[in-house]
């Protein structure tokens, strides 16, 4: 994963929690969270969305504080490092 694709799937998770409540379900009984996922995935290499990553993404809209360091650090260890020519 490219680091400008990790930083756009975190700000896409960050859009969709800021918006995301408890409430919304029955407030919106169209609302779908896989929707979200799949809006915050939608750049991101086939390759590199695992089921972990789509759960995490999931966790991480209903719940920022408890998610958002696990996800962020899950994110960023799949970018290579800039320095290793590997």
């Amino acid at each position: 994963m490219k680091l400008e694709d990790a930083d756009v799937l975190l700000q896409r998770v960050g859009t969709i929690a800021i918006m995301y409540y408890p409430g919304l379900a029955a407030d919106s009984p169209e609302y779908k969270l896989n929707e979200d996922i799949d809006w915050c995935l939608d750049d991101t290499a086939p390759g590199d969305v695992s089921d972990q990553l789509r759960e995490l993404v999931g966790r991480t809209v209903l719940d920022p504080t408890a998610h958002r360091e696990a996800l962020t650090a899950l994110v960023y260890g799949m970018v290579p490092d800039a320095d290793d020519p590997d």
